[in-house]
């Protein structure tokens, strides 16, 4: 059976790592998959790497990279990435999760089927196509998700509909492509569409399927305007790059 990895970047998630680690066991069973969770923390102090540790323990199915302190979700993604390429060699599509439960794990099967049964390369879980949803959160933070994928189509090219999606699927092969090198990433809020992108001129299959999004009651928007300002300034690099024949 074919291996499925999952990536997990956490920061103090002791409210929800366990649920979610609980949740994707019962999946394996329930879906018939073959998964092994990598959790990437970064740092935690509120007992988040003591459940993922004793879940290992108990389970078999986890393993946890710590990190020395928060270095940021796009670089937490690719020590992930690279290590499942060292250490899990027989995995054929790893999925990035995130640890809050805005990424419900019974639709991950959704996500890796089609890449399974090699249809696509890369399955981005929707928000914005037929069947998709945002369920709760505000009102300005759909506003900004709807601006940045229209900003993201208008100079990059990509011809999808939500590219900054989080919850996703990459096949084992495009990874290797992307991530065995030494090329670096932003680490921010463009992270998605950076490695999106790089999938996409890589020659990669790319699929939306629907997912229903749930945004963390409460949460604080990691969005700033210099956040904002730097997720703009590379997509305008990029239709620089594509009306003078290069790629930046």
């Amino acid at each position: 059976m074919a291996l499925v990895a999952v990536v997990i970047p956490t920061y103090n998630e002791s409210e929800n790592i366990g649920g979610i680690l609980n949740a994707l066991s019962s999946l394996a069973g329930s879906a018939g998959l073959n998964i092994h969770v990598l959790v990437v923390d970064d740092n935690s102090v509120d007992g988040t790497v003591e459940i993922v540790e004793d879940f290992g323990r108990r389970t078999g199915f986890v393993s946890i990279l710590r990190r020395p302190g928060k270095l940021g979700l796009g670089s937490a993604y690719v020590d992930g990435f690279r290590w499942c390429l060292r250490n899990l060699g027989d995995f054929a599509v790893a999925v990035e999760m995130d640890a809050d439960g805005s990424h419900d794990p019974a639709q991950l099967p959704r996500l890796v089927e089609p890449i399974l049964k090699g249809e696509v390369d890369v399955v981005i879980g929707s928000r914005y196509v037929k069947g998709g949803a945002w369920r709760g959160g505000r009102l300005s933070r759909r506003i900004i998700s709807r601006g940045a994928n229209l900003l993201v189509r208008l100079t990059v090219g990509l011809r999808v509909r939500d590219a900054t999606s989080g919850y996703r699927a990459i096949s084992k092969k495009v990874l290797e492509q992307a991530f065995s090198g030494e090329r670096s990433y932003e680490t921010g809020y463009i992270f998605q569409v950076e490695t999106l992108y790089q999938y996409y001129l890589l020659g990669a299959r790319i699929l939306e399927v629907p997912i229903s999004f749930y945004e963390r009651a409460g949460g604080k928007s990691k969005l700033g305007p210099g956040e904002l300002v730097s997720f703009a300034a590379w997509c305008f690099r990029q239709l620089a790059g594509r009306i003078s024949g290069r790629v930046i």
